[in-house]
């Protein structure tokens, strides 16, 4: 097919009903449209549209055309889009929020390959618990645990995380015996503070027909603080019992550095089925490089 523009009149007249209907939807004379139409039925070496006084009406070949070039022309259509996003210049500065164990584990060994994609593309990962302010605008994603019936935020999902209960060997070898949560209040605990979370530790065993949950209070956890890695290291130097991200302390293990325990029990630092959240406004899908991120932490994470 020669003339691509000519099937696309065609299909803008059989839509609008009307050569007239067709120039003005398209903003050419109707010589223009008749010119084009007239050109698809030399090229296709049949007649397509039957003339009658006030209206027009497809003949069994204009049909076929209409519908396979309806296919066509979305075909194309969707080809120019993918091309003209593959040759625009995405550039710009896109700012991320993430508590600090869940950057540093999650979401920063997933930055790499956006750079790689788009050079100009540059990242800022802020290690914190900010309040999100829809119209502050600090940051243009979130990653937070909190749920969000804020209307401002679309909040989508992110992948459970599993949590350990684990300590090191030396601790373990001159402390009281661990076999089951309640030995935990014998124990030297470090505690993880989260925003607006209860500091409690939730253990849940499944057996034949019986669901057991256990909690642990926290209220007597000799260390605690907001850094993941910081409880990370006092558990590696023989300062308790810690429960962290099985993705922060798999290495650990499997060194022998940590030993895990109660693993018969699944356990949360959460009462309810929280979970990660991926935050952001409703106007940042309009922005094609924050949109871009959004798309690949989705990709990567999304549940």
């Amino acid at each position: 097919m020669k003339s691509i523009e000519s099937l696309r009149y065609f299909i803008t007249t059989v839509k609008q009903g009307s050569f007239s209907a067709a120039a003005e939807q398209l903003n050419v004379a109707v010589s223009s449209i008749s010119r084009h139409v007239q050109q698809l039925e030399k090229e296709f070496n049949s007649q397509l549209l039957i003339r009658h006084t006030r209206r027009l009406s497809l003949t069994e070949t204009g049909q076929h055309v209409y519908r396979q070039g309806m296919v066509i022309c979305a075909q194309l259509d969707q080809l120019a889009e993918e091309v003209a996003l593959h040759q625009q210049r995405v550039q710009g500065h896109v700012k991320i929020s993430a508590p600090l164990w869940y950057g540093t584990h999650y979401i920063a060994p997933l930055l790499p390959v956006l750079q790689q994609q788009w050079p100009q593309l540059t990242i800022y990962l802020n290690y914190g618990e900010e309040a999100l302010d829809p119209y502050g605008a600090d940051y243009d994603i979130y990653i937070r645990i909190e749920d969000y019936s804020d209307s401002a935020f679309i909040a989508r999902p992110l992948q459970h995380i599993e949590y350990w209960a684990c300590a090191s060997a030396d601790y373990l070898a001159t402390a009281a015996p661990i076999h089951q949560p309640v030995d935990l209040k014998q124990h030297q605990l470090l505690a993880q503070n989260f925003r607006n979370i209860s500091t409690q530790w939730y253990f849940e065993q499944t057996q034949p027909d019986i669901k057991t949950k256990q909690k642990i209070e926290l209220n007597s956890a000799w260390l605690s603080s907001n850094s993941s890695l910081a409880l990370l290291e006092a558990a590696l130097q023989n300062g308790g019992v810690v429960l962290l991200p099985h993705h922060m302390v798999i290495t650990a293990i499997n060194e022998k550095k940590l030993i895990r325990i109660l693993n018969q029990y699944t356990v949360s630092p959460f009462n309810t089925a929280h979970s990660m959240a991926l935050v952001y406004t409703k106007d940042k899908t309009q922005d094609l490089k924050t949109k871009i991120v959004i798309d690949h932490l989705l990709s990567q994470l999304g549940q």
